[in-house]
């Protein structure tokens, strides 16, 4: 995967369109995010977590600004109704495009000489979150610097109706290259070794939970970077700073290294081989790496002040019987791999 190019359908996003008047467009996403949005205005494509009204993460998404006027919010699950809520009594309009505007992600080491080659000229001038628009078959082709994977990457947004004269033109130009249409599996192999979180698979959010001692602060799934209690009001601020003062963080998402090369997804994570304090979301052996890798959501202060003595219960599938393997876990820091190339200016051409 991280030796050529990989297309997938931008992760089935869904996508909402915002109209405002000249000026309003952050101001009045800020009022649902943590982070203080007009500090942004620079990178026009920048990662948000949108709140519940009460504290629990959402879901993270990215808002581009297509124009003063004009924002795209892209996330991988639909919210209009939460969005038209939150407009009422301010200068906002929001659509739904998802089925209207199609999403692909072209993604790996190779992803901007093939843009390149394509004939998207001036691509090269995109920093990481910048986008611009390049013309395609008598249409307009929105290319940020973003993705899903850790590595060198892009994401192109089009009319549905262009969609496959996209694909065609991708695929054309990258084929002495190796473009590869990629499926999930193989794109949550390369999340995970960039160390990202998948809603509702490393943490549940707040429209899912049915209990709620399974909901997540932002704090708690290793977000805490993303809020801005200095910016005013926003979703969440009272509850995530009472959290924060009163130390009612509950739980921790940290990142593993296991010994041997079984992955551990879904195992019990143990302190001293007997106290159960959490679970693997996600694991695999990296080949990029070299290491066994996992995702865990532990209970405080396991995993933040206690991080010795960690163990994860592994059920490995031996001659058509399971053996349990105890295997010792360490907390390492995210991500698990960094490639210089994903930050590169000029990008390189491979």
């Amino acid at each position: 995967m991280n030796r050529h190019v990989k297309t997938d359908a931008a992760r089935t996003l869904a996508q909402s369109h915002f109209r405002t008047p000249p000026g309003c467009g952050w101001r009045n996403i800020e009022l649902l995010v943590p982070q203080r949005m007009r500090r942004a205005v620079a990178g026009p494509a920048v990662p948000i977590l949108l709140q519940a009204q009460r504290v629990d993460a959402r879901l993270e998404g990215v808002p581009s600004r297509l124009s003063p006027t004009r924002f795209r919010l892209c996330s991988q699950e639909r919210h209009l109704p939460w969005l038209l809520d939150s407009a009422i009594g301010y200068e906002v309009s929001v659509e739904e495009e998802t089925e209207t505007v199609a999403g692909l992600a072209l993604q790996g080491p190779t992803s901007f000489a093939i843009l390149r080659d394509a004939g998207f000229s001036g691509v090269e001038q995109l920093k990481v979150f910048d986008l611009a628009e390049f013309a395609h078959d008598g249409a307009t082709v929105t290319i940020s610097r973003t993705g899903f994977t850790g590595d060198l990457g892009y994401e192109l947004f089009v009319p549905a109706g262009k969609a496959l004269s996209l694909w065609d033109r991708l695929m054309a130009a990258g084929e002495l290259r190796g473009i590869r249409a990629i499926g999930y599996t193989a794109l949550n192999r390369a999340r995970l070794e960039a160390g990202l979180i998948v809603a509702n698979a490393d943490f549940t959010t707040a429209e899912h939970a049915i209990r709620a001692d399974r909901l997540r602060m932002p704090d708690e799934i290793g977000l805490g970077f993303m809020i801005d209690l200095d910016k005013g009001h926003f979703n969440g601020r009272r509850a995530i700073l009472e959290a924060r003062t009163k130390k009612k963080l509950r739980h921790v998402l940290v990142g593993l290294e296991i010994e041997g090369n079984i992955p551990a997804e879904h195992a019990i994570v143990y302190y001293k081989k007997s106290q159960e304090v959490g679970l693997v979301s996600a694991a695999m052996w990296s080949p990029m790496a070299e290491r066994n890798i996992a995702l865990a959501s532990l209970q405080r202060p396991y995993g933040d002040t206690i991080v010795d003595e960690l163990w994860v219960e592994i059920y490995a599938m031996r001659e058509l019987q399971y053996q349990k393997l105890m295997k010792k876990a360490k907390v390492v820091q995210r991500p698990f791999i960094k490639l210089d190339r994903r930050t590169a200016n000029p990008p390189a051409d491979f």
